[in-house]
């Protein structure tokens, strides 16, 4: 497989030394700064790394065409190394280097030529240090990426598949501190060898003694794009420093003052953002961060719509939204009872099979709805979308059913079975999906399709559920029973 190398220093690497492109004061003691350049020929993709020595505590800013890029994380051996992916064209990239001693910046010309002959994906991915130092968010960026499945590795070994459909993203909580090789890879029929991108993560050792730090949010009342951020620090009786970091750009600096101003105020721009709270103390002089990814819109409240999508399994069904959006949740739900992960864009869900709780199933009538909230759209304000589906029982399976009889005034109920075929049929009975009674078919003969159960208050799933050789995923029919 072709491959980005991870470390700068290789045949391929291309040593520019360059001048300054500002007028900066000369100082003797500074030392000279290098850009590294690393491209595959052909794509449009690119590795940079500044190269000086003797400087300690700087930080370094990449800019393209004069404007500053967010480089994706606050660690300064991180921001040493810049990864970019261009479109076709010329750019003037630079590298400043932060430092009260020796303010340089220095600057390389590149000509970006894809070659659109190559059947490979030209692939590409940000990393972004999240909401703990010791976790990463790396985010596939490229070309084609909606018809492509590909894997993510971490040190050669697979840890998650992706599909066109699915989240184009893997977040990772490391264990410990070291040195990490992060790559996708794919192959299509178009590029049999395959073909990867990596990157190098660094996770440094974090101080027991610093504190664990997150912070809070919420819109300014009367303002569509103001927020208030509250710092939560954990561990700490006292803090010597805070920062606050819009993406990756230093802010605010305010020094805790006995617990004072610890809240940030800042008015953002329609896009998307990361906002990052570092906290120094005596005994965390290194810092700890928390950072968090928020999207400002120019409305309100995203429009809320799905498709619901049959899938090859009868009574399966997709559901999926447009919104596709890192700050929203989602809200599914079956018959007014929620269901499926908040976190999803999409739904999928088994009404023949996979029931769980007290969402309904078998075959019928059901109304599917989804609200969306995100950071400006809190769910309350959110509108409610919804299509009714009607599920049929499968062709192949058993149309189950069975009657409902409470025993006078009793807490005692009697259940009868009542579909074409039961006799020669096994099958079981099951309140709230634990299995109750089982009627099989055998030679001792003492299946009667009945089953008597005395309960307490409260609301149950009654079922009754059977597999049968042309029926393999088995079929299931449910009514809810209240007992007062």
């Amino acid at each position: 497989m072709k491959k980005l190398s991870i470390w700068f220093i290789s045949i391929l690497t291309i040593v520019l030394g360059f001048t300054s492109c500002d007028d900066v004061e000369e100082f003797e003691t500074c030392p000279e700064v290098n850009i590294n350049v690393e491209n595959e020929t052909g794509s449009a993709v690119y590795r940079f790394a500044a190269q000086l020595e003797s400087i300690e505590d700087v930080r370094f800013t990449w800019s393209i065409d004069g404007e500053d890029v967010d480089t994706g994380n606050l660690n300064d051996l991180a921001s040493q190394i810049f990864d970019y992916k261009f479109e076709p064209g010329t750019y003037t990239v630079c590298v400043k280097v932060a430092s009260d001693e020796c303010p340089i910046q220095v600057c390389t010309e590149i000509e970006v030529e894809r070659d659109e002959n190559d059947p490979c994906p030209d692939l590409f991915f940000e990393s972004r240090q999240y909401e703990r130092p010791m976790q990463y968010k790396f985010i596939a960026d490229f070309r084609g990426i909606e018809e492509v499945s590909y894997g993510w590795f971490i040190n050669g070994e697979l840890v998650e598949d992706s599909a066109p459909d699915e989240d184009n993203y893997l977040i990772w909580n490391f264990d410990e501190p070291g040195r990490y090789e992060v790559c996708i890879a794919t192959e299509t029929p178009e590029c049999p060898n395959g073909v990867r991108y990596c990157k190098e993560i660094v996770i440094e050792e974090v101080s027991e003694k610093c504190p664990e730090v997150s912070f809070s949010k919420e819109m300014e009342p009367g303002t569509t794009g103001t927020y208030v951020f509250e710092s939560i620090i954990e561990g700490a009786d006292e803090v010597s420093e805070i920062q606050w970091f819009v993406n990756d750009r230093l802010i605010e600096n305010a020094t805790d003052q006995q617990g004072g101003n610890r809240v940030f105020v800042y008015e953002f721009e329609p896009g998307e953002y990361k906002v990052c709270l570092k906290v120094f103390t005596a005994d965390c002089p290194e810092g700890v961060i928390y950072c968090k990814e928020i999207a400002i819109g120019e409305e309100g409240c995203p429009e809320t719509i799905f498709d619901a999508q049959p899938q090859d399994h009868e009574g399966v069904y997709k559901f999926i939204t447009e919104v596709q959006r890192e700050d929203a949740l989602y809200y599914w739900y079956i018959n007014g009872q929620l269901a499926g992960d908040v976190g999803q864009y999409y739904f999928i869900y088994d009404f023949l099979l996979d029931q769980t709780g007290n969402v309904p199933g078998g075959p019928g009538e059901y109304e599917i709805c989804l609200q969306i909230e995100t950071s400006n759209c809190p769910r309350e304000q959110s509108e409610k979308f919804c299509k009714t589906i009607v599920v049929e029982a499968s062709s192949a399976c058993p149309d189950l059913s069975f009657e409902i009889e409470q025993e006078g005034s009793t807490p005692g109920y009697n259940f009868y079975a009542n579909f074409e075929g039961m006799k020669e049929l096994s099958y079981e009975w099951t309140i709230n999906g634990e299995v109750v009674d089982r009627e099989i078919l055998g030679p001792n003969d003492d299946k009667d399709d009945y089953m008597y159960y005395q309960f307490d208050s409260g609301t149950y799933e009654i079922c009754i559920q059977t597999e049968t050789p042309d029926c393999p995923n088995g079929v299931k029919y449910c009514k809810t029973l209240t007992v007062e």
